[in-house]
């Protein structure tokens, strides 16, 4: 994507002033929805001290025009960010505009952070748990992007660690680059440093996934990976086990779409598709079998 600062004008000698609708339909696969999509984000933003500054108008008539650092702030801080990496790079450069960083994070790691993980965290905290975060967690030789604690006891209790009560979490925030096949083997071999250290394995959130991670620990109650909620999917749809596998028909995935209240999964009519996703997000294997007129899919495991 190559910009001129010319195609994001909201008029041709306003050079100060970008148009929401120019902006929002250079976001790809864009579905036409401009007062949707920002209010999503507004109030995404609204939320965050640190942008009281930006005065992002709420949509009303129209969306009127936004300054460059507005137009960032609604493309970092809205919905499916991930898509909008190269756009946000582009309108940096051609307007020289960028937003404050959070010192010790990406633009999209301090997003996430403000708009999901301590959001998230709140709503724990109303269900009387007392909650803590640390970013930049050291784990010599490394840094954890986010050391989350979490107890039903209050912090005033003297036993509630003794207890059983205090749990855990490291979260590792991923952009795309992760998912580069030397970024992932690195990743692997620095979050197994990190678990025989710590004991805790890290919890890595997709940059794409990181609204669907947030809908899964609301569901749940509880912070896990997007891949033990798949695993629990998974269990849901076994139709038989054996030692290293498990089969699944058609009939028995249908209590996984039931139950999948965060949405992961999309295409009940044809099981197969999301089965391969989950097959290839854990590592496993799957294969279509039959026995006699019974078709099944077997994931190795």
């Amino acid at each position: 994507m190559k910009l001129t600062l010319d195609e994001l004008l909201q008029e041709p000698d306003w050079l100060e002033f970008l148009s929401p609708y120019r902006v929002l339909d250079l976001i790809p696969g864009f579905d036409g929805e401009y007062e949707h999509y920002v209010q999503r984000a507004f109030l995404n933003i609204i939320g965050i001290p640190e942008l009281d500054w930006l005065e992002i108008p709420e949509p009303g008539d129209g969306l009127g025009s936004w300054t460059p650092e507005q137009a960032l702030a609604v493309l970092t801080y809205g919905p499916r960010s991930h898509l909008n990496v190269e756009l946000i790079v582009e309108i940096e450069r051609v307007t020289g505009e960028s937003l404050p960083r959070i010192e010790g994070k990406s633009r999209f790691e301090a997003a996430f952070y403000l708009v999901y993980l301590l959001p998230l965290l709140n709503e724990f905290k109303q269900r009387d748990t007392w909650t803590m975060v640390q970013p930049q967690y050291v784990c010599d030789p490394y840094r954890v992007d986010f050391c989350v604690g979490l107890s039903v006891f209050r912090p005033d209790s003297s036993s509630f660690r003794d207890m059983g009560g205090w749990e855990q979490y490291l979260i590792e925030f991923d952009e795309a680059y992760h998912q580069e096949p030397a970024n992932r083997l690195r990743d692997q071999q620095r979050d197994r440093h990190i678990e025989q250290v710590t004991g805790l394995k890290p919890i890595r959130v997709r940059h794409e996934e990181q609204e669907v991670w947030a809908r899964i620990c609301r569901i749940e109650q509880e912070i896990i990976s997007v891949e033990e909620y798949l695993r629990r999917l998974l269990k849901l749809m076994v139709w038989r086990r054996g030692e290293k596998y498990i089969d699944i028909i058609r009939d028995s995935t249908q209590y996984a779409y039931m139950w999948d209240e965060a949405g992961y999964l999309h295409y009940p009519r044809q099981p197969l598709r999301d089965l391969k996703r989950i097959a290839k997000r854990l590592g496993l294997r799957v294969k279509a079998k039959h026995t006699g007129k019974q078709a099944f899919y077997r994931f190795y495991l």
